[in-house]
Order: C-alpha cells, then structure tokens, then sequence
C-alpha cells in the first residue's frame, strides 16, 4: 500500500502539479464554453474558483437516461446525488440529481469535444 503511495506521488511530481493544474483548467473551459444551451449547469459557471468536475441536467432528458446514453458512447460518467444528499436537497434535485463528468490531466481536448458532441446528441 505504501508502494502505491509513493509511486503516486512520483507520478504527480514527475508531471507537475501546476502543469496539471493548468490543463485540467484548459479542459474545464473548453467544456464550458462548449455546452448546449439545452444544458442546465450546477456549480460555478467559469473554472475561478473550482477543478474540472461539472454537475448538469440536460433538459427533458432524465439523468439516468442521459448517463446511459453517454456511458454507451463511452464517456465516464454518473447520475443520482454522489452521496452529496445535502447538496442535491438545496438544488431541488432530490429525486433525479444530476449527471456528473469529470475531466482529469490524462484527458484531451478531442475527448472534451467527443463529450460535448454527444451531451448536444441527447
């Protein structure tokens, strides 16, 4: 356990934190600016102040069908509340939540563009 530790964090550091800061914030605004207008978007509207983990509702599209649909065109996603049950009772979203994408350092940009493509597909 302690090998995958340090094995870890030999990893981040032979990349770089900041590095990896920066294209995951590169990645985020991309997906940002790409979204539909159809898209209904949790959280903060700009990459200030959070990392690049999106919360979103698609209108007239349940979550668990737009999770289905994403997962089928192979983008790792979820639905549901996370576990976040407070969070999702202040949104109001309780009962359908919402669909969660994540976008990491090892991601690139033509998979935020296959991502984008299939969220304005639903």
């Amino acid at each position: 356990m302690l090998a995958g530790f340090v094995a870890a964090v030999d990893y981040v550091e032979s990349i770089g934190w900041e590095a990896i800061q920066a294209h995951e914030r590169a990645l985020g605004e991309r997906f940002l600016a790409g979204l539909p207008d159809n898209v209904a978007l949790y959280g903060l509207p700009g990459m200030e102040g959070r990392v690049a983990t999106f919360a979103f509702n698609v209108d007239d599209v349940p979550t668990e069908t737009a999770a289905t649909r994403l997962s089928e065109a192979g983008y790792a996603v979820w639905h549901g509340d996370y576990y976040a049950v407070e969070v999702m009772k202040r949104l109001r979203l309780e009962d359908a939540g919402a669909v969660r994408a994540g976008i990491v350092h090892y991601n690139t940009s033509e998979e935020v563009d296959g991502l984008l493509a299939a969220i304005a597909a639903l």
